[in-house]
């Protein structure tokens, strides 16, 4: 068939190419397409959040307690201190009682808050709790037997408030405990005899080197 108003035979105008059309279609199609994605995607996703929180179950009373609770009062480190020199005093006692009372001794440190003495670095300090209890376990590793005394609680203390940290070797005599002070080379101040009981008063009870 011809093109009308050409001669038959032609010379005819070239036919148009039908891909113009075709592209434009195909984008269309992808573009339709991703849409559908993207839709679809939205869906799935809206739909795994509303799972999701649907079996998340609500906070309970106590949960909304815990978080709104005020912060714990922070802890004083010198009722700490004490407290554990209160319990090291009272689980010695029945060792100091059995072993080394009615004995001579060599104390080794006494110490009350407020003291106003010389430390191990030969520092000039005012002694708190924690510092007490921190000499205290220092003289504990350093020699085997050492024990915690309270000074109220024993006859032969005519000081009161005192925590008296004691030797664990006894002797008979006081001299045989400040010979052992001399042994250790623990200064006069913080080391001589002491006779540590409950069946008698101070006096006589303790000899300094």
């Amino acid at each position: 068939m011809g093109y009308p108003g050409y001669p038959p035979g032609g010379p005819y105008p070239p036919r148009p190419s039908p891909w113009p059309w075709i592209l434009g279609t195909l984008v269309v199609v992808a573009a339709l397409a991703v849409g559908v994605i993207a839709a679809g995607i939205f869906v799935v996703t809206q739909r795994d959040k509303n799972t999701e929180a649907a079996t998340v179950p609500p906070p309970s009373a106590q949960t909304i307690a815990a978080t709104n609770a005020p912060p714990e009062a922070a802890v004083d480190p010198q009722a700490a201190a004490f407290a554990t020199l209160r319990a090291r005093a009272d689980s010695d006692r029945p060792f100091v009682s059995a072993n080394l009372s009615e004995r001579w001794v060599p104390q080794i440190s006494a110490k009350r808050t407020g003291l106003v003495a010389p430390d191990v670095d030969g520092r000039v300090v005012t002694w708190t709790n924690t510092e007490i209890l921190a000499q205290h376990q220092r003289l504990r590793q350093q020699y085997p037997g050492t024990r915690l005394i309270w000074s109220d609680e024993w006859n032969t203390f005519d000081l009161r408030g005192w925590w008296v940290t004691l030797a664990g070797a006894t002797f008979a005599e006081p001299d045989s405990a400040n010979a052992w002070c001399d042994a250790m080379a623990i200064s006069a101040d913080e080391c001589f005899a002491k006779l540590v009981s409950n069946s008698r008063g101070p006096a006589g009870t303790t000899k300094y080197r």
